[in-house]
């Protein structure tokens, strides 16, 4: 059993380890996504005449796929994936399919983000996340020259500041950004920015300067209001997204929908397959917005419970990160972790009118065969990060104190604090001979 550390809490003592308390929460949300899907596709299965399974007869195919997959990562050795010849695997792989999508890729809603292969869809970019994610990490792992920064103030020498920081980081982001690309070609924003946000977000949590990050998002807001200020469908979207009311049957018909399902849930909502926004009210009930069905028919305790299971993933998650017994995996655990509490939150503020409406789905909630496969692939590769620390205390016999997450990620930037001379000893044939003190022989007659 595993020897709770001065920082564990009541909620991590209820389970054996922190790979129980991780995986608790998926399970249960996986559950809660089935049966949603079931409610939510039932009557577009009626309509479509593909009988009263079909959507959510597809969803459970995928399922099982999707677990046996992630259990084969959750026996898998993680610290493979950061070797150089994986890594450019990895890559070429999720380039060729990034690359294909956009040369024969199947357009639907306007958007050409699927390669069709019979009967099954497949969306590149959904991998891409995991993939910027573990490359951003395996680089992570590898830098060991941050602190030698010689432009520490952008006041004295700006060019040397920024070119200094964009040196360091242009290879932690290369691919990334290759994917960001392709992606917005398709075009996808809502993928777009978490592709490179996460590894944004990750960059900056391994102690970064947080000062370049501020300059660098000021910059890009600033430019990104111009673009969007200079085209005026942009600009509509925007201005229906702050106030979707007046844009009702146009720009703002799906966050009206949306909220409009949200709201009339109540407290303990209209009862399971009860709700009738998905009667081809709600645009996307199924995928994007399926939150929103599982609101209305589960009201606001139902919602609060999700919310509740995802922010549990998350302590748990990060946990795995901060025990990690390799630079790789608490960064790997960290990614992975931001990556499916991210999408959670980013779809959960959508459905609620809070964030912008983008093709960005509820993992393990939402209808999607690529999500799914991409979000139990990460569940399984954290697993195995949490394997390895289980592993390790068993073999040691008691948790060992390593660093937490905070002291390990202070900013490299910063000179170090001078270290008071300590009295080394030389090792090996090195360290001197001990001396003895020489013995006064007893003469002949003592003895």
């Amino acid at each position: 059993m595993e020897t709770p550390n001065k920082g564990d809490s009541r909620w991590g003592s209820l389970f054996k380890n922190d790979l129980q308390g991780m995986l608790l929460p998926i399970v249960l949300i996986t559950i809660i996504g089935s049966v949603n899907i079931f409610s939510a596709t039932y009557i577009s299965s009626i309509y479509e005449n593909t009988g009263l399974l079909g959507y959510f007869s597809k969803h459970i195919g995928f399922l099982f796929l999707s677990m046996a997959i992630g259990v084969v990562l959750y026996r898998y050795d993680y610290r493979q994936l950061q070797k150089p010849h994986m890594l450019q695997r990895i890559m070429i792989v999720t380039l060729i399919g990034m690359v294909l999508v956009l040369v024969a890729g199947s357009v639907i809603n306007g958007a050409r983000r699927w390669i069709v292969i019979g009967p099954v869809s497949i969306q590149p970019s959904e991998f891409a996340k995991l993939a910027a994610i573990i490359w951003t990490s395996a680089k992570l792992s590898t830098m060991r020259k941050w602190g030698k920064a010689r432009y520490n103030n952008p006041l004295t020498n700006l060019q040397g500041y920024v070119g200094e920081r964009v040196g360091y980081m242009l290879p932690m982001l290369v691919w990334p950004i290759i994917f960001a690309v392709l992606t917005i070609l398709q075009p996808d924003m809502g993928t777009t920015v978490l592709i490179f946000g996460f590894s944004f977000i990750l960059i900056y949590l391994a102690g970064f300067d947080g000062r370049f990050f501020g300059g660098a998002f000021a910059v890009a807001g600033v430019i990104g209001f111009i673009a969007a200020r200079m085209s005026p469908y942009r600009w509509e979207r925007i201005q229906s997204w702050f106030d979707p009311w007046p844009h009702a049957q146009d720009m703002g018909y799906q966050t009206v929908q949306g909220l409009l399902a949200v709201g009339s849930g109540g407290i303990l909502g209209e009862g399971f397959m009860q709700g009738t926004s998905k009667y081809f009210y709600l645009p996307e009930a199924h995928t994007d917005f399926a939150f929103a069905v599982w609101a209305q028919e589960m009201g606001f305790v139902g919602a609060v419970f999700v919310v509740l299971l995802v922010a549990a993933f998350t302590y748990f998650g990060f946990r795995i990160a901060n025990k990690s017994r390799d630079e790789f995996g608490r960064w790997l655990a960290m990614g992975i972790t931001l990556l499916i509490s991210g999408q959670a939150l980013f779809n959960i503020a959508m459905v609620c009118g809070i964030m912008p409406v983008t093709g960005v789905p509820l993992p393990f909630i939402s209808y999607g065969g690529s999500s799914l496969l991409m979000n139990f692939m990460a569940i399984g590769l954290l697993a195995s990060v949490g394997r390895r620390n289980v592993e390790g205390v068993k073999q040691v016999g008691t948790a060992e104190a390593l660093p937490s997450l905070r002291e390990e990620t202070q900013s490299r930037f910063k000179p170090a604090a001078p270290k008071s001379p300590q009295k080394t000893e030389m090792p090996g044939p090195f360290r001197p001979r001990e001396t003895k003190k020489p013995t006064r022989r007893r003469p002949r007659s003592e003895r």
